[in-house]
């Protein structure tokens, strides 16, 4: 089992997220199933299009949780690391 690590940004997106009524507590318990299947590295169904990012980002990955939200996430041995949340447009401007 990993450990994880939560990065500063993750905790802002998680929060900005759970204020912004866009998301139900079903997609927030779908989250954390995603998640501990992660932490426990087990096979994660091919419909979150689980995925390796590329150029600046090829040391991340990430799932697609629903729709357009999507979690970026990298492993490593022991670490889980939660780096952020949020649609393509919320993510990929933090990388410009």
């Amino acid at each position: 089992m990993l450990k994880i690590k939560l990065e500063n940004s993750f905790k802002k997106d998680i929060e900005r997220d759970k204020t912004s009524g866009k998301y139900t507590h079903e997609d927030f318990k779908l989250l954390k199933s995603l998640i501990q299947q992660l932490e426990h590295q087990q096979t994660i169904d091919t419909k979150y299009k689980r995925h390796p990012l590329k150029g600046s980002l090829k040391s991340l990955e990430c799932l697609h949780v629903k729709g357009d939200w999507l979690l970026i996430f990298a492993i490593n041995e022991e670490f889980l690391t939660l780096v952020m949340l949020g649609k393509h447009t919320q993510v990929y401007k933090k990388f410009q």
